[in-house]
This record gives structure tokens, sequence and C-alpha cells, in this order.
């Protein structure tokens, strides 16, 4: 699927990392990573356990560590049952999917999910309603075109298995990176 290797847009992964403080980047390529430790296919990032694959870099790894995962959208699923693996081991994951509560993977996903952080649309100065559909990068890094549909970000929080949370970010918030104010909770609750 062509749309599987669209890449993250820099200030969603911005924002998000900001917040997070990702370890790694589990569903990437050598020349896109966006961590700097990257599981690619060419190492397959679904052969091991994400949380012994960090700790032979670094032994130390615990507490509140996390990874990020925008996985290919065409088959979602075994990423999906990886990030509940990883979550049940220890390891916090965040992951970039289309809002679809419709699948099977979606469906998986309650199984552990902490929060489901739905990306909206937000209201333009001149009244109209911008589009809460991110704007990926091609494998060129230029913006992709033909992203139908809206996203949302699950996470996988080890210390709220199954929390189910739902919260709401415009695409304008999520994308000011810069401005961010260390307070992404509180932006999203109140949205």
């Amino acid at each position: 699927m062509a749309n599987d290797l669209w890449r993250t847009p820099p200030e969603v992964f911005k924002s998000l990392n900001k917040e997070f403080v990702f370890l790694a980047d589990t569903a990437c390529t050598y020349e896109n990573k966006l961590c700097k430790i990257g599981f690619t296919e060419e190492y397959d990032s679904l052969a091991e356990p994400w949380l012994e694959r960090l700790r032979r870099s670094d032994p130390y790894i615990s507490g509140n560590a996390y990874v990020w995962c925008n996985p290919p959208y065409s088959d979602p699923m075994p990423w999906v049952k990886k990030a509940l693996e990883a979550q049940k081991d220890g390891l916090g994951v965040v992951m970039l999917l289309n809002q679809d509560t419709s699948v099977e993977w979606f469906k998986e996903a309650l199984k552990g999910v902490s929060e489901i952080r739905y990306i909206t649309g937000y209201l333009k100065e001149n009244g109209k309603v911008a589009s809460g559909r991110l704007d990926f990068l091609d494998s060129n890094g230029e913006p992709a075109k033909g992203n139908n549909k809206a996203q949302f970000i699950l996470v996988f929080n080890p210390f709220k298995i199954g929390a189910r949370e739902s919260t709401y970010i415009t695409k304008e918030e999520l994308m000011k990176a810069g401005e961010w104010n260390g307070n992404f909770r509180a932006v999203a609750k109140n949205n």
C-alpha cells in the first residue's frame, strides 16, 4: 500500500516527543527514523520483545519509558499486538493510526489502551472548519496527497492498562510543537 510508506508529520512527532521522550521508533526505515534507535523492517521490529531489545543498548531502562510507532496502515494488527505485549512488559507505546473503531485491530487495542486521543478539525479565523486529517510526508519528504481519513493517537501506558480514556486535540494544537507549554493533558481535555 502506498500510504504504508508515508512519514509522520515532524510537528506531530515533536509535540508528542516532548511529552513522552521516545527511546525508539519501532516502525521505520533507516532513512526516516525519528529517534536515535530505530527498529526497521531489515531488523524485524516484530520479531522480539521491544523492551528486551532496548535493554541491550541500555540495561537501565525502566519506569516511564516510551517508544513511538506509526505502523503500516495496511495491516496494523501485528503492531497493536506488539504494543500490548510491550505494555505488559512495562514499556509504554504511543501509536498513530487511522480513526477507525469498526475494525478488528481497534477491538484488540481496547484490551489495553490507556488513552485514545482523537485529532479533530478546528475553526479557522475566516470561520470555516479546517480538517483534522494529518498531512503526512511521502518517501521524498514532500506532503503526500490523498489522506482521506482522520487519525488518532493510541497511548499504551504500562501503569494504566485498559483505562480507555478518550481525549480530543485539534490538529492545530498538535502541530504547534514549538509552542507546547508542558501541559498537554489540560489542552486535550478542555476541548
